[in-house]
């Protein structure tokens, strides 16, 4: 079980379908987060995502669940940057109530020890209610 008391958790409700959320999270991701490449959205599959400052991670699909469930585990990234991310995992769940998606997003390492806790949780903040959200409207 994850606790979301120290890893970074959101929750996040959408009038999208499952099937949009979960399009937004994989070939839609260049809309709202960053710049695609190298992708392969699939169990086993990977992807690396690019900053407008030319930052950069790659991560491997552990699970590729559609319109359901996705997890993602950073091998890689940028060297001068948050390589603290190495080795986290972030865990999609989208679940169908109503008529609304409910989203809920962890990142399982991203805890309030690390250096870039306060930057980067904010940062997902902004993402994930904002631009992410605009993606889907």
């Amino acid at each position: 079980m994850i606790d979301s008391r120290t890893n970074y958790s959101h929750q996040i409700e959408f009038s999208s379908s499952p099937k949009q959320v979960f399009y937004a999270l994989n070939d839609g991701i260049h809309n709202w987060w960053g710049k695609t490449s190298n992708s392969q959205f699939k169990t086993g599959g990977q992807f690396t995502i690019t900053f407008e400052n030319e930052y950069w991670w790659t991560f491997k699909i552990l699970e590729y669940t559609p319109n359901k469930e996705l997890v993602w585990k950073c091998i890689g990234g940028e060297p001068n940057f948050n390589k603290e991310w190495v080795g986290h995992v972030l865990h999609w769940q989208i679940e169908e109530k109503e008529t609304k998606t409910i989203l809920n997003f962890n990142q399982i390492g991203l805890t309030p020890e690390l250096h870039c806790f306060e930057v980067c949780s904010s940062t997902w903040d902004m993402f994930i209610t904002q631009k992410l959200r605009a993606f889907l409207t």
